[in-house]
């Protein structure tokens, strides 16, 4: 059995955050630990308050977990505070833990701020270096390397400035025009993921989980290339199964394995009598 830690905010609405990464684990048939730095009050239509976790209290948790057992890959998410930012990249350092995922979360799709302006520059220059991986998307790109990116020559320059400051970088291209394309770059050559655009609203979550499977992926001892490819096709499916979840924004389905199952599958055939 292969240990998951995600670190990460909860999403009330169920779309996003630690419940995302809790079922893309399951799913993807590992055990799922976590972490909590943040609440939410949300819905599909924005998040409307946010309860910090006392930083004391995040390293707790962290310390009795990894007390008790130690995790084969690690995700982060929301961290909301400066203070966040620099203890998770204490303890992750501290704790030596490796196949770290990064999604670097400043602002919520569906509208909300989930990363405090001062904490930026913490994330940037604590805790990028601490981590295997990044997966921010075109706006945290651009963020986090100051360059515009706006199309693939951006989402290039930007990785190689994030890749400068430690980490693997996968810049998700799910809000580019046409065809949508996620750029690996791990410092020696770049790889493209490409497929075509779905046509959905229902794609609530599906940062999450991105960086969560490719959290698992690695773990699985797949090498960068691979766990990115596998993470890349296991979200568009995500994607394609999303639903709709309240009135604003529906959700991707993080279980869609089980879905296709059940429709290949009649799991009551030769058990249900009528």
């Amino acid at each position: 059995m292969k240990y998951i830690l995600t670190i990460a905010g909860s999403d009330s609405s169920g779309g996003a955050g630690i419940q995302a990464d809790i079922k893309t684990v399951t799913s993807l048939g590992a055990h799922a630990v976590s972490v909590i730095t943040a609440v939410t009050a949300q819905n599909s239509l924005g998040i409307s308050a946010v309860h910090r976790i006392p930083v004391q209290f995040i390293t707790l948790q962290m310390d009795t977990l990894l007390d008790d057992l130690r995790p084969d890959a690690v995700k982060i998410g929301m961290l909301y505070s400066e203070g966040a930012v620099v203890e998770v990249a204490r303890l992750i350092r501290a704790h030596r833990l490796r196949n770290v995922v990064l999604d670097p979360l400043i602002r919520a799709s569906a509208g909300g701020i989930l990363l405090e302006q001062e904490a930026i520059a913490a994330l940037r220059d604590v805790l990028l270096p601490a981590v295997s991986v990044a997966t921010p998307n075109l706006e945290e790109a651009a963020l986090l390397s100051g360059v515009k990116v706006e199309g693939p020559s951006g989402m290039a320059e930007a990785a190689k400035r994030i890749k400068a400051m430690g980490p693997a970088v996968v810049v998700t291209g799910g809000h580019l025009e046409g065809e949508c394309m996620d750029l690996l770059y791990d410092g020696n050559e770049f790889c493209r993921f490409s497929a075509p655009r779905i046509d959905t609203s229902h794609t609530h979550g599906s940062g999450c989980v991105f960086s969560t499977s490719l959290a698992v992926f690695l773990a699985q001892e797949e090498d960068m290339t691979k766990a990115t490819a596998l993470a890349h096709e296991f979200t568009r499916r995500a994607i394609k199964h999303g639903y709709p979840s309240g009135r604003g924004r529906g959700s991707v389905r993080a279980d869609w394995r089980s879905v296709e199952m059940h429709q290949e599958i009649d799991p009551l055939k030769g058990v249900l009598k009528r």
